[in-house]
């Protein structure tokens, strides 16, 4: 990794909580995707780290398959590479842990629960009173509204890719106070927690037209400990910095630089130094290790 303190090997074995728990990077063998080729990934050979033990500050050079089409993860087009960037920039009411179970991220969410069930399920939502979009406006339930909206499947000017459960929404109020969103769901929906993960600002899905096109180079505005930089169509890579307005733990990196690097290239790159993280096969998961040691 590029920065003093954590060299090649601890790279390879630790898993570095790079953005104060918002993104959650396996080390250079792990597998969150599936090769396009058919071809098996190296297996996580990663074990936890103390925040404590990362290095501050530096650059993560991340290799990913392709710049994405889009920063929109609701929309056909998007990628692997376009739910990393939301999973940095943008608020996840629920994140999955290690054993695959959502877990509420307190840097957004204070509590949620169902406080009905009949005759309609309802889910309360109680937001973090410091959540703020990075220009200044709280997250709240104008967006939650919003989403709903672009993804029920009830407006086909929207270009959307997937709204299970948003299409079981009934309505999206206030609740008791600005804090509090209050969701009704015309049937029952169990996997509720699924929803509002990635959350966009209401400017993204407000309109049709911002949904479709707005957020395929920008986002201009986000809420997470990092905010998009750059989408370096040129250049093959997606930048992003550090977020002025996160509220949260601040993030170790100063910047995650995703750059689309053909997987029969990436070996050789992890070797020279040029990556730190690239999802790679079991063989040569071994010839990068042996390289490193």
């Amino acid at each position: 990794m590029s920065h003093v303190g954590v060299g090649p090997r601890a790279v390879m074995r630790s898993v570095a909580f790079l953005t104060a728990g918002a993104l959650a990077v396996p080390a250079l063998a792990g597998c969150t995707s599936e090769d396009p080729s058919g071809k098996p990934l190296a297996e996580q050979d990663v074990a936890a780290a103390a925040r404590a033990r990362v290095a501050d500050g530096g650059t993560l050079r991340w290799a990913v398959d392709s710049v994405p089409d889009t920063l929109n993860a609701f929309q056909s087009d998007a990628d692997a590479t376009t739910t990393r960037v939301a999973q940095a920039v943008l608020p996840s009411m629920y994140r999955m842990d290690g054993t695959g179970s959502p877990v509420r991220d307190p840097d957004y969410l204070e509590s949620a629960e169902v406080v009905d069930t009949e005759p309609k399920q309802v889910v309360v939502y109680k937001l973090n009173q410091q959540a703020v979009w990075s220009d200044g406006r709280e997250i709240g339930a104008a967006d939650f509204a919003a989403q709903w909206r672009a993804l029920s499947g009830k407006d086909s000017a929207y270009w959307t890719a997937r709204n299970a459960g948003y299409d079981r929404i009934e309505k999206i109020e206030r609740g008791a106070n600005d804090l509090e969103v209050k969701v009704t769901f015309s049937r029952p929906y169990a996997d509720w927690k699924a929803l509002f993960t990635p959350l966009y600002p209401k400017d993204v899905t407000g309109t049709p037209d911002a949904f479709n096109d707005g957020a395929r180079r920008t986002l201009k505005v986000t809420a997470g400990p990092f905010a998009v930089k750059k989408v370096d169509t040129k250049g093959d890579q997606v930048v992003l910095t550090g977020n002025p307005r996160w509220w949260g733990e601040p993030a170790k990196l100063d910047r995650i630089v995703l750059r689309a690097v053909p997987r029969d290239e990436r070996v050789s790159e992890l070797v020279a130094g040029k990556l730190d993280l690239a999802e790679i096969d079991p063989e040569t998961a071994d010839e990068v290790g042996l390289a490193a040691g």
